[in-house]
């Protein structure tokens, strides 16, 4: 401040400060305080202590000339603000940074992509909160940012060998080999550069370096990727194709985002995507790939993977859609297409507002160019039908929850299901850190099974484990054996396994949810669909037409037993959509209702039970969030 450095001296106060700059203009209410600095056993007088440590605050960085020292910790009525006001806050330009990196480089500008990442990247001295002691919050922010550091550097690197400068980098990816030994992504970086100067030798060894520590620390191997980067090496083919280059025309769209760094396993699905995306087959026409599975499973993971590979295949661009918004309902197909239209350079203004129309122009700018179209999360074949480009040399991967039926031409259908045990613990080790999973190797096996196969959810409990580092493997490993409260040991920060779970079977008609959430409150019990027409006061064919939505969907599978179909669920689905606890169907509901959630910190969330959010949607009721804590 001033000039001065006003950082307090006492541990704790310092890890306030941490906190309260890590919320920046937000209110961090007392309950969350107390979490950080004494975890689940705080003293008698925490709240207290805690107005103790923000008085010490407030006089570390009270400036005596002016008298304002109050206005820089502001009291609220269940916590306390620290107002920047126009101050610098390096994390924070730091995001904003990375953020337009990232942009230029969608755009296809590589050197102002990679400008702008290197000015982030400057502006790291060390690591974050290096001088605070860390409860679980903290900790769990000095993770994030060290993962958005590494992203940060595995993209401007990636910007800089596409833009030639395989030379100036080689010191500096030789150094991030060393210093992340088990990292693929920077490995591929350092083979990449050494082979196109002619070093083909340290290539090679740093492969070597990486399987031997793979072996030894995971007893796992590299990648197929890394394989065939070896296998290309030691034929001498040249890599200058196989860099994340620009694409090869001028101007030529890329808005695939980022591919995760710790992707694992699935094997037999990328090949058989790829296999389908180059082949051209006996009739010519768009090749049209469909990725399908039950939530979690890691389809758009899968399809980006492959689509970062094939980039050299497509040199007139790799556009990318989402078909669904934020709020989880379908976006129109007139409002794709212009997002698309857009990307390709039209003027967005100009556009017409047919859905025909726009359909047109978007086919007549794909014929004669080779490009590669990504549609995530679409809600059957008749959200993509418009979308499809009609040239010879395009590819489409359509990624969905749902069986696609009636798309045109020969289309290759691929279903990914359960993660293999093996590369589920594989994935654990790559998220929480290989040293913690090879001390509990018992313990780590339990968690990846308690996780039934879901990507997302080793994911997520992977962030949790993360952050608390003094917590054993084996302490979450029991923790999920509990039925009762392994959703929430599957709830980090930055995932919610149940709300995930909850917004897939948010999208099914209500009949449909209301069969699913009376199916998950039996438990492991048999049940029929005579049994639900029964419970429900529902004829048999609705009910069977609930079922066949809800198999086609992947939340449900309808299994033979005794002469009779018995419907079974995956267990965590299972938890997600109890309805034990929650409101019943039927209920006469009227007026507005509010739901409150008390683990929220900062405000309440809307219920994420279908059956609650469906009858006040039947009801015509709103649902509105409850006021900030």
């Amino acid at each position: 401040m001033n000039g001065e450095l006003r950082t307090p001296s006492a541990p704790m106060a310092r890890r306030v400060l941490a906190l309260l700059l890590a919320h920046a203009d937000r209110v961090v209410p007392m309950e969350l305080l107390i979490d950080e600095l004494w975890g689940e056993e705080p003293p008698k007088k925490a709240r207290k202590t805690v107005q103790t440590y923000i008085y010490q605050l407030r006089k570390a960085l009270c400036d005596e000339g002016s008298g304002q020292s109050q206005e820089l910790v502001e009291t609220h009525p269940h916590g306390y603000r620290l107002p920047l006001q126009g101050c610098r806050l390096d994390v924070r330009e730091f995001q904003n940074l990375l953020r337009e990196g990232r942009e230029a480089l969608t755009r296809g500008r590589a050197s102002e992509g990679a400008a702008l990442l290197r000015r982030g990247l400057e502006l790291w001295r060390g690591a974050p909160l290096e001088d605070v002691e860390s409860g679980p919050l903290l900790a769990a922010q000095t993770a994030r940012l060290e993962r958005l550091k590494i992203q940060a550097l595995e993209q401007r690197i990636a910007a800089d060998l596409a833009l030639g400068g395989n030379q100036s980098l080689l010191e500096e990816i030789r150094d991030l080999t060393h210093q992340y030994p088990l990292h693929e992504e920077f490995c591929a970086q350092l083979m990449t550069a050494a082979k196109r100067c002619g070093q083909r030798g340290e290539a090679l060894s740093a492969y070597a370096r990486l399987r031997r520590a793979m072996a030894e620390q995971l007893g796992l191997e590299p990648s197929t990727r890394l394989r065939e980067l070896q296998e290309r090496v030691l034929a001498g083919h040249d890599e200058q194709t196989h860099a994340p280059a620009r694409a090869g025309a001028a101007g030529a769209p890329f808005q695939l985002p980022p591919a995760i760094g710790d992707f694992v396993g699935r094997r037999d699905e990328l090949e058989r995507i790829e296999r389908a995306v180059r082949e051209t087959g006996p009739v010519p026409g768009v090749r049209i790939v469909t990725v399908t599975g039950a939530p979690g499973m890691g389809k758009t993971q899968i399809a980006l993977q492959v689509a970062h590979r094939l980039r050299k295949d497509f040199p007139d661009g790799q556009l990318k859609a989402s078909l669904h918004m934020e709020d989880g309902t379908a976006q129109p197909p007139a409002e794709t297409l212009k997002e698309l239209l857009a990307a390709v350079g039209h003027d967005r203004r100009s556009l017409p507002e047919r859905t025909d129309d726009l359909a047109r122009m978007f086919r007549s700018w794909a014929s004669g160019r080779r490009f590669l179209l990504l549609l995530d999360d679409a809600a059957g074949s008749e959200a993509v039908l418009p979308l499809l480009p009609a040239g010879v040399d395009n590819a489409v991967i359509v990624t969905s929850r749902w069986r696609m039926i009636g798309l045109p031409g020969a289309v290759t259908s691929v279903e990914v299901g359960l993660l293999p045990e093996a590369d589920g613990r594989r994935l654990l080790a790559q998220v929480v850190g290989a040293d913690r999973t090879a001390r509990e190797p018992e313990a780590a096996a339990a968690i990846v099974a308690g996780c039934e196969g879901m990507p997302t959810a080793i994911r997520a409990i992977g962030s949790r484990i993360t952050a608390w580092p003094g917590h054993s493997l084996a302490d979450f490993a029991a923790r999920l054996k509990d039925e009762g409260g392994r959703l929430e040991e599957l709830s980090s920060p930055h995932l919610d396994v149940r709300r995930y779970l909850v917004g897939a079977a948010d999208r099914l008609p209500y009949a449909a949810r209301e069969v699913l959430a009376e199916i998950s409150s039996a438990g492991d019990a048999d049940v029929t669909v005579t049994d639900l027409a029964h419970v429900l006061h529902r004829s048999v064919p609705s009910i069977e037409h609930s079922v066949e939505l809800l198999t086609a969907h992947r939340v449900l599978t309808p299994v033979v037993q005794n002469g009779s179909h018995v419907l079974r669920i995956p267990p965590l689905m299972r938890l997600a959509f109890a309805r034990d606890g929650h409101a019943r169907t039927g209920d006469s509901l009227a007026g507005e209702v509010t739901i409150h959630d008390s683990r929220c910190p900062y405000a309440a969330q809307v219920c994420s039970c279908p059956l609650a959010r469906g009858a006040l949607r039947s009801e015509n009721l709103h649902l509105r969030a409850a006021p900030a804590c």
